[in-house]
């Protein structure tokens, strides 16, 4: 009895195997690639001669007397994703032996003049564009030019030169506040 239980039980195994290794599964595979590419932010400073914006603003020195106006266009554009934009801009005055002239705010704002564009909102010494710049735009000038005030440009200035270094940041304006002045991410 025992080897006609070991023989059925054979005989099931080897029936097992055959049936298990006739059936067969549908199936199918497939990857899906996946490729997500954050934006970026770039910008470009210029300045310019003229208001048409065709000659650049020259790197040699401008000589001014007082009550010359210097035309200086400022503008920033928008090379990647939309953003917002500030600028600030710095004036340093060398005496003629070429040392810094330790000016006050008010010493300096009597002897140059400089009008920002009404699209630019000033806080903490930055300009805040008003609007958000797409790819490819460029603002309205930050200011178009300098003026060097007669009356108090007086002779204690002969000989010095005026340096203005203007500096611009952005950050997106994707998801980043309503207005420049809103925005997350400024250094």
């Amino acid at each position: 009895m025992k080897k006609k239980i070991l023989v059925l039980s054979f005989v099931m195994l080897l029936f097992a195997v055959a049936t298990g290794s006739t059936l067969a599964y549908f199936n199918a595979e497939d990857t899906a690639h996946n490729v997500i590419t954050s934006g970026g932010v770039d910008i470009d400073l210029t300045e310019w001669s003229d208001e048409d914006m065709t000659i650049p603003y020259p790197t040699e020195k401008v000589p001014v007397m007082p009550g010359t106006t210097v035309d200086k266009v400022v503008v920033v554009e928008n090379l990647e994703d939309d953003a917002w934009i500030r600028a600030s801009y710095v004036v340093t005055v060398f005496d003629s032996k070429g040392e810094v002239m330790d000016l006050d705010k008010d010493e300096l704002d009597r002897i140059i003049h400089i009008a920002t564009g009404e699209d630019w909102t000033e806080k903490d010494g930055w300009f805040y564009y008003n609007k958000s710049v797409s790819r490819g735009e460029v603002t309205t000038p930050l200011f178009c030019e300098v003026v060097f005030d007669g009356p108090n440009m007086t002779n204690e200035y002969q000989g010095c030169e005026f340096t203005i270094d203007v500096e611009a940041d952005a950050v997106q304006s994707a998801n980043n506040g309503a207005t420049a002045l809103e925005a997350a991410g400024w250094e």
